[in-house]
């Protein structure tokens, strides 16, 4: 098919197996070291297998990749989930590229949603595409291909219906697309700059930038084509104010060395191919297409769908927007701006307004649900505000907690006061503890060393962070029978008694929730309780403890391992006492959690192999180094046959490898099943803040009771 005329869909029988090739990321790391500043959002970074995807064209993908990326926490339900379509050479990384609209306290709050954003099929961030360097054969798609792939992934989060479907200009035409596969699931839909059908406008500038790469190759035919985009990008208001005195003052007009600029940017972290696969599948853009046309496509939820232009775009003209809002009868805003097309990234206030309201809109359809309310019967509910908590533990988790919990309250989260907290130590400094207390959230005489006084004024939720199987088993049966719904991170709890805690929850009517205990707030207990119960896992395997990882890397450097524990110690990577993480029984505990929820054993009949890090294997480690390669400590589970094949051993890496890219406090956890399935979840998985954030996001989740006896 002629890259000049790509404006037709060919239906074809073609068979097409993504390799691996063709899904790395093109200077860019599948794992990411994230913020833990107590004013961050949590980012996990993951990869998604789709086993089969079906093309519009009829053309059959294996094993396509999707590179996403997780910021903040979704919710049991996965109705707190916003999903972000990115524009032509964005990535999965929203918290970046639109950082003034994704984050806590922002228009797409992330202290209240979690924001999915994945590179798009097509893509060069670690997605199934094209690569320059690799005749593939890789086939032709649309944007109808793209959204079919992102309903895959939501499906893979258990997400049925977002908060908020959003995206501008490609973003905005695969925005469309997903709501018009699954209309009955969407909520509120946001189209940025972007048509419903591809422009001949739109198809003209494309044109221009396909024949540049054609005549000009991978690199300068790149940087010329992200000129001419750049050009259709911004408005002639926009150039005159910034360029048109220099433009006639100097030899060499200095929106030349702009233009330049961009051009040269894109070529150093983006793939010609996959570029020219993008723009094609924008000008094969029809929402109406095979559907009766635009109207019949999205008139059904038109009242759920605006579409916002932007008077001067040069690329979609906000005309264009105004015709197919008004056809199907969505609601249409607009956005206004010297910009040009690039104001939906620029013009953060305005957007951020019509963002806002359209989550408010979102919020208003959802039925009322009391959730976060322990019952006594099926019939005794707790007003929804304020929830009251009892906090057992406040050290470095427990104390973090309840600093998110201030920090919440600030940006109009759902009222928190904690009634009562459990401590060894009454006299110990906790400066988050102290800030919630100045503000409200924590009673003046909260602190108590009484186990039995924590329960006294029978609170909604007992969060556990004491670590340790005892005493917190006994608090946590004790809440249990009262009825009193239970939140803890506690990998070694849950491993030992796991089964018998939640068949307690269920005899008193009330709910037991642990996201935390495995891989910190990387959603990977959700993700197997919920959707992935439903399909057949044969694999896991990850990274479990970040302990480990610290002092490997400090060891590939030449440090001695008493200075490499003692730095790990000093950056609360470690415990006082690191043994547990050392010999590789904490990541047993996790394994044991995982075996449980994947293959129903029960954690203490599971049998595992186990090797931590031993003297011999850090001498290992650091002849590896020299060669170039690393070690991790990688935990695996199989299923063969009937039985289950646990083992925790160091393991040889590449240095390039994505094993080798787990750093620091990160945790990489990959899940197979037999149809095919992966799913890679990456992600911070220990630490204070991480715990404190799963801890939090399973209090202010509806109460999950998903896992089988």
């Amino acid at each position: 098919m002629s890259r000049f005329a790509p404006t037709t869909v060919h239906n074809t029988s073609a068979q097409v197996r993504v390799s691996n090739t063709l899904r790395r990321s093109r200077g860019r790391r599948t794992s990411r070291l994230t913020s833990t500043r107590s004013d961050s959002p949590l980012v996990t970074n993951g990869r998604w297998n789709t086993p089969t995807l079906t093309l519009e064209s009829g053309a059959v993908l294996y094993d396509v990749a999707q590179q996403w990326t997780l910021v903040g926490t979704p919710n049991a339900a996965g109705d707190n989930v916003v999903l972000v379509a990115h524009a032509l050479t964005g990535s999965s990384q929203v918290h970046e590229w639109w950082s003034n609209i994704v984050g806590p306290g922002l228009a797409i709050d992330t202290t209240r949603y979690a924001v999915l954003c994945a590179n798009v099929l097509g893509g060069c961030d670690g997605s199934a595409g094209p690569r320059s360097d690799s005749d593939d054969g890789f086939p032709a798609i649309t944007t109808r291909d793209q959204a079919q792939q992102l309903w895959h992934l939501l499906d893979a989060f258990g997400v049925h219906s977002p908060a908020l479907i959003v995206g501008g200009s490609l973003g905005g035409m695969v925005a469309l697309e997903v709501a018009a596969l699954r209309p009955d699931r969407v909520r509120e839909v946001v189209v940025l700059a972007a048509p419903a059908v591809q422009t001949a406008l739109g198809a003209g500038w494309h044109t221009l930038m396909r024949t540049a790469v054609s005549l000009g190759g991978a690199k300068d035919g790149l940087a010329l084509a992200r000129m001419v985009g750049m050009l259709s990008y911004r408005s002639a208001e926009g150039f005159e104010a910034r360029f048109g005195e220099q433009a006639i003052a100097t030899e060499r007009p200095s929106i030349a060395k702009w233009l330049e600029h961009h051009g040269e940017r894109l070529v150093e972290r983006f793939d010609a191919r996959s570029y020219v696969t993008l723009i094609d599948a924008m000008d094969r853009h029809d929402v109406g297409r095979g559907r009766g046309g635009v109207h019949q496509a999205l008139h059904t939820i038109a009242s759920k769908v605006t579409g916002v232009g932007i008077p001067g775009d040069l690329l979609y003209p906000a005309e264009a927007v105004k015709q197919w809002t008004a056809n199907v009868g969505a609601r249409y805003a607009e956005v206004s701006s010297q910009h040009g097309h690039d104001a939906f990234l620029l013009e953060t206030n305005q957007v951020a307004t019509i963002l806002r309201e359209a989550i408010v809109r979102s919020e208003a359809a959802l039925p009322p649900v009391a959730t976060h309310v322990r019952t006594h019967d099926s019939s005794a509910k707790r007003p929804l505000a304020p929830l009251r908590v009892a906090l057992a533990g406040c050290g470095t988790v427990g104390d973090a907690l309840v600093a998110l919990f201030a920090n919440r309250a600030a940006a109009g989260w759902r009222p928190v006061h904690v009634s009562a907290v459990l401590v060894r130590d009454l006299d110990r400094e906790r400066r988050g503890l102290a800030h919630a207390t100045t503000v409200g959230i924590v009673d003046p005489n909260a602190l108590t060393r009484d186990r039995n006084a924590l329960l006294h004024n029978n609170p909604d939720v007992l969060i556990e962070a004491l670590g340790g199987v005892e005493p917190a088993r006994t608090l946590v049966e004790a809440a249990l029978k009262r009825g009193i719904r239970v939140v803890t991170a506690n990998k070694a709890l849950i491993a030992a008694h796991g089964p018998e805690l939640l068949s307690l929850a269920r005899a008193h009517h009330t709910t037991l929730d642990f996201e935390g205990a495995v891989g910190a707030s990387i959603p990977v207990v959700r993700s197997v309780r919920s959707v992935w119960a439903s399909r057949d896992i044969c694999a896991i395997e990850g990274v479990l403890n970040g302990t480990t990882n610290v002092i490997l890397d400090d060891i590939a450097n030449g440090v001695a391992f008493a200075t490499a524990l003692a730095n790990a110690q000093a950056n609360g990577f470690a415990e006082a006492d690191p043994s547990r993480d050392l010999d590789g029984r904490d990541a047993e505990d996790k394994l044991r959690v995982l075996a449980w929820l994947a293959f129903g054993v029960a954690p203490g009949a599971l049998q595992v192999k186990r090797r931590g890090l031993d003297a011999a294997t850090l001498r290992w480690a650091a002849w590896l180094a020299r060669r170039g390669e690393t070690v991790r400590l990688i935990a695996e589970l199989r299923r063969e046959g009937d039985a289950v094949q646990a083992i925790i051993r160091p393991r040889r890496v590449e240095g390039e490898s994505a094993w080798a890219q787990v750093k620091g406090a990160q945790n990489r956890i990959v899940i197979r099943t037999s149809a095919q399935e992966t799913l890679v979840l990456n992600g911070l998985g220990a630490g204070g803040h991480a715990t404190a954030l799963a801890l939090l996001g399973d209090l202010l989740s509806p109460a999950s009771d998903s896992v089988a006896e």
